[in-house]
């Protein structure tokens, strides 16, 4: 992978982490719950790793898939806000700074932006996919 790739692959994990940071945000999880979120992501991490070992274009592709499926995610929690059955609070300023959003952002402008986001990932994980396994160069989603 060239050095482009990996600085592509790390400002993912950067947006990830903004994701995750936005929604404990909106969220308030409790104690359990957090643990939970920390079990999850450390097993998601080891056996991610180890697949990444054994077929790193796997493992790019099982992503590009898993960020399908958040895409379509996002979609619904869009219908739920505009349907009415989730409110429709106010944006947290974390994400308001990070996304650049403006002062009167809502849940609807943020969860746009992160479907979005979600839609960039899907593309540049299953463009290393393809450039592993033989295809085109991989596209880079900008954050």
């Amino acid at each position: 992978m060239t050095e482009g790739g990996y600085a592509t692959l790390m400002d993912e994990a950067e947006n990830e982490r903004m994701h995750l940071m936005t929604f404990i945000e909106i969220a308030q999880p409790n104690w359990f719950e957090r643990g939970l979120v920390i079990f999850v992501q450390g097993f998601f991490y080891n056996a991610y790793f180890l697949l990444y070992l054994i077929a790193p274009g796997v493992a790019h592709r099982v992503v590009g898939y898993f960020e399908e499926e958040a895409y379509t995610s996002y979609t619904n929690y869009l219908e739920l806000i505009d349907s009415g059955a989730h409110a429709n609070v106010p944006a947290p300023q974390i994400a308001k700074n990070y996304w650049k959003l403006p002062a009167d952002a809502t849940l609807r402008d943020v969860v746009l932006a992160v479907r979005e986001d979600e839609a960039g990932h899907r593309d540049v994980n299953h463009g290393f996919a393809n450039e592993l396994h033989g295809g085109g160069a991989p596209r880079h989603a900008t954050s």
